[in-house]
């Protein structure tokens, strides 16, 4: 019953963007539409703005600035999403190779280099997220000062090819096969960074929303001359779509939050994490982790 209700919670939280913003809004529209209707039947008898195409023109200049909004938003959600299925494929790969290459591993380094591999996922989300992930910290032996886990895991995991070199463990064009991978983690890393410090201008969201509010002013005052009450229904829903896009928008443009309607970070996290062990055939529960 309790997974029945999560998964009908999950479901009614993507049709909520903004959460209580959204609502807030919707109520004030149906309120001011409200006022409106009762000024117009009862103040203004004969001179009223009926003019159809005036609404019409407002509301398709709106509609032009939130495809446009809407679509760079997505465009960061997919570029997001696409870095981190290349993540899941770089670990998947990492993994294969140092498996077939360095088969004269004992079964606690085989182990100790899955779990690097695996927890550089968990690093990169709670970094992107700004959030603390003490037991990775714990489980690797990074130091809490450590201000950048993905990159100290990225060391480990080149400390470890060095040593491997040396001892004899894997040759040098081994050692360049499995390095075009381990490299590939920094390099995602960063363009997942830049996507989360390169925000959409202010300036644009502030343009947004004072057409979105002027929108909400003037528009009942031209539909409601010709549809009357029937403009609160009308005002209601086209408004929930209108603010809702917009919120919808501002989740997704930060894709690694932890929202409804944000990348599925902790799923893909899991993904790499039983790939990885699957590769090594390891039992990540009996290392404390």
């Amino acid at each position: 019953m309790d997974k029945i209700y999560k998964k009908l919670s999950s479901f009614v939280d993507h049709f909520n963007p903004g959460r209580f913003l959204l609502w807030k809004i919707l109520s004030f529209v149906v309120f001011y539409t409200a006022v409106v209707c009762l000024v117009d039947n009862h103040d203004f008898k004969g001179g009223k703005l009926t003019d159809a195409n005036a609404a019409v023109s407002f509301s398709a200049i709106i509609g032009l600035l939130l495809i446009f909004r809407n679509n760079s938003a997505y465009e960061r959600w997919w570029e997001g999403r696409k870095l981190w299925g290349q993540l899941v494929n770089e670990s998947r790969n990492l993994a294969v190779k140092t498996k077939c290459y360095a088969d004269g591993l004992s079964e606690k380094e085989r182990s100790e280099f899955a779990l690097l591999i695996s927890k550089f996922a968990y690093a990169l989300k709670t970094h992107l997220r700004g959030t603390h992930d003490s037991e990775t910290l714990k489980a690797l032996n990074i130091p809490d000062r450590n201000q950048h886990v993905p990159s100290a895991i990225v060391s480990i995991i080149y400390s470890k090819l060095k040593q491997w070199r040396q001892r004899g463990i894997i040759d040098h064009w081994e050692q360049l096969q499995i390095d075009k991978h381990s490299s590939a983690f920094l390099d995602i890393c960063g363009a997942t960074e830049r996507i989360l410090k390169s925000p959409i201008a202010g300036s644009y969201k502030l343009l947004i929303w004072l057409g979105l509010t002027l929108n909400i002013i003037c528009l009942p005052w031209l539909i409601v001359p010709t549809f009357h009450w029937w403009s609160i229904i009308l005002m209601g829903i086209s408004s929930y779509f209108i603010f809702g896009l917009e919120l919808l928008a501002e989740e997704i443009e930060r894709p690694f939050d932890d929202l409804p309607n944000d990348l599925p970070l902790d799923t893909i996290c899991d993904t790499i994490r039983t790939s990885i062990a699957e590769i090594f055939d390891v039992d990540f529960s009996k290392t404390n982790n």
